[in-house]
């Protein structure tokens, strides 16, 4: 039986890569597909999803913080509902609570990522499977026990680098606490930071501490600034009595003005799978207001200053 998964977005991208690898486990009859990898390069996307929404018998829509207002992801939940029983169509959510669930989602039998839910959206889908297909519930249940640790493993690998309520009460708007919070989770290999000024953020207390914490975690930072060109800089000679065997790359101060127009903080994940997030600080916000770019364009900023800073 074909399980169509949809997604938007990095994280969503990932749960749907999980569930993926993990539902055949289970349900040995089932057949997921997911965009990301199941179409072949050279055929046409539109007629690819068309065709496997005429195969499919049930549909899981992976929602997280960073989609769930995307129109796109809205669209597709639509086109799926439109092409299967309403009743064979379940929103997964992620790190998100339902009530905050608004528009065309409302209409689906909401899913979270609770061990209880994640079983009864498995007794959903069994229940449509063909007849001479269908697990047992006493069966069912024991098939879930065994491979669910491993599914449970995934996502809380993913609810560690996942964003997170902010103290703005926007989920697009962070303050340098909501970053120094996000730096803290224990979840990064390496850290980029891009500033003209060090003292504005990365010497405050909230990003300092959080720093020292992950320097002493063997957390390797990498850092582009402005050269001085032989003059005095405090900002320069404090950062090395803070961070040692940091690689510190000066760039001419008109060079750096043309690429770098406000501080930008790149973040590594240790999941090798997880894509690294990039936050740069609002340059017309006085109160140090930042946001997360997203996905392309966080790979046009990495791809800007690893040639810049010759970082690898």
């Amino acid at each position: 039986m074909k399980v169509f998964i949809s997604w938007s977005g990095s994280t969503s991208r990932e749960i749907a890569n999980a569930l993926h690898d993990w539902l055949p486990y289970v349900l040995q009859c089932t057949r997921p597909f997911v965009s990301t990898g199941d179409i072949a390069k050279g055929r046409r996307w539109n007629e690819v999803i068309t065709a496997e929404l005429d195969e499919a018998a049930f549909g899981i829509v992976c929602i997280t913080r960073d989609n769930y207002r995307a129109p796109w992801i809205n669209f597709e939940a639509g086109a799926i509902s439109k092409a299967l029983n309403l009743g064979c169509v379940s929103p997964l959510l992620f790190n998100i609570e339902p009530s905050r669930i608004t528009g065309p989602l409302q209409q689906f039998q909401l899913t979270t990522c609770s061990a209880d839910d994640i079983f009864e959206l498995i007794r959903s889908i069994n229940g449509a499977v063909d007849s001479k297909q269908q697990l047992p519930i006493g069966m069912l249940r024991q098939e879930f026990d065994a491979w669910w640790p491993e599914l449970k493993t995934k996502l809380d690998g993913l609810a560690k680098i996942a964003p997170e309520a902010t103290e703005t009460g926007f989920d697009w708007l962070y303050t340098l606490e909501d970053l120094a919070r996000i730096q803290d989770s224990g979840a990064w290999r390496n850290i980029w930071i891009v500033s003209p000024n060090l003292y504005r953020n990365t010497f405050k207390p909230p990003i300092r501490a959080v720093m020292q914490k992950n320097i002493a975690a063997k957390v390797a930072y990498n850092f582009i600034i402005p050269a001085t060109n032989g003059r005095s800089d405090v900002g320069k000679e404090a950062l090395a009595q803070i961070v040692t065997n940091a690689s510190v790359k000066e760039i001419p101060e008109d060079d750096f003005n043309s690429l770098a127009v406000t501080d930008y903080v790149i973040l590594y994940p240790t999941a090798e799978t997880a894509a690294p997030q990039v936050f740069l600080e609002l340059p017309i916000a006085p109160n140090g207001y930042w946001i997360r770019v997203d996905e392309e364009g966080a790979l046009g900023f990495i791809r800007r200053f690893r040639k810049l800073g010759q970082f690898t």
